[in-house]
């Protein structure tokens, strides 16, 4: 009997995180969904991602990524584990708290998707103190931080899957240094580049062990919290440069996670 696959999605609870979850869950897939509060997944029981079998199961975990790095050494994180037994059942899910990569025998992990970020609210020059650290914290360092958790526990999955488990980061069109500057989005671009390079180093600093490693740059998500919560003039910069009269199109979630999906199944 084959290993049930497991996928940690960061940044689960919305967006394009959720649409990636979804995706997943589809396919077959157990997901960790992480997020940053308890209530983002309570909210889930309403509309929780697939369950297509009795093996099937997904846990979401309330781990605030701001706060890194900190929660790296937390042994526990709270959440909410959704199974095919209390969803039938109609009973809700189970609340409890679970360490962040605790799999029972014959589960193992095939995925890491990190998608968790948050955008820039102003220029660089009235960009503070605290909210730059939050974008590194959020955009980059924990993102690492998931990276080697995944690669430390997918090193022992490996001979147990039926092809090499995938590490996703999800970087930005604005990371991208061919890409035209777009004001009002140096701190959050460069945390974007940041992952991009990381991402491309840590491919070769694991070949060896089978894990692969791939970089995903969105251009113009229109239907996501962080477009939204751009200021009126980034939106009209963003849409300006990325819009469905440029090259570069504008993307929905789903196109996305379909994307990253292929990746994971691609040879």
């Amino acid at each position: 009997m084959s290993s049930q696959k497991v996928a940690l999605v960061t940044g689960a609870t919305r967006g394009i995180g959720r649409a990636i979850v979804d995706r997943l869950s589809r396919e077959g897939m157990c997901c960790i969904m992480v997020g940053s509060k308890l209530e983002s997944f309570r909210s889930m029981t309403e509309n929780p991602p697939v369950l297509l079998h009795k093996e099937q199961w997904h846990r979401g975990l309330a781990i605030d990524l701001a706060r890194w790095p900190h929660w790296v050494d937390e042994k526990q994180f709270s959440g909410i584990h959704f199974s095919k037994e209390t969803h039938s059942s109609g009973h809700l899910p189970v609340s409890g708290t679970w360490p962040l990569l605790q799999l029972d025998t014959g589960y193992e992990l095939a995925m890491l998707v990190n998608v968790a970020g948050i955008a820039q609210a102003s220029p660089s020059v009235l960009c503070g103190p605290m909210e730059m650290q939050k974008m590194v914290n959020i955009n980059f360092l924990s993102a690492v931080s998931m990276c080697n958790a995944a690669v430390r526990r997918m090193i022992r999955s490996r001979k147990r899957l039926d092809r090499a488990p995938c590490i996703v980061n999800v970087s930005s069109v604005l990371g991208d240094p061919g890409v035209y500057p777009v004001t009002g989005t140096s701190v959050y671009s460069a945390t974007k580049a940041a992952l991009a390079q990381y991402s491309r180093v840590l491919a070769a600093e694991v070949a060896d062990t089978g894990i692969r490693v791939e970089c995903v740059s969105p251009s113009l998500v229109p239907d996501t919290d962080m477009i939204q919560s751009l200021s009126p003039q980034a939106r009209e910069r963003l849409f300006a440069q990325f819009g469905e009269n440029n090259d570069t199109h504008i993307q929905n979630k789903e196109e996305i996670a379909t994307q990253i999906w292929e990746l994971y199944e691609k040879p």
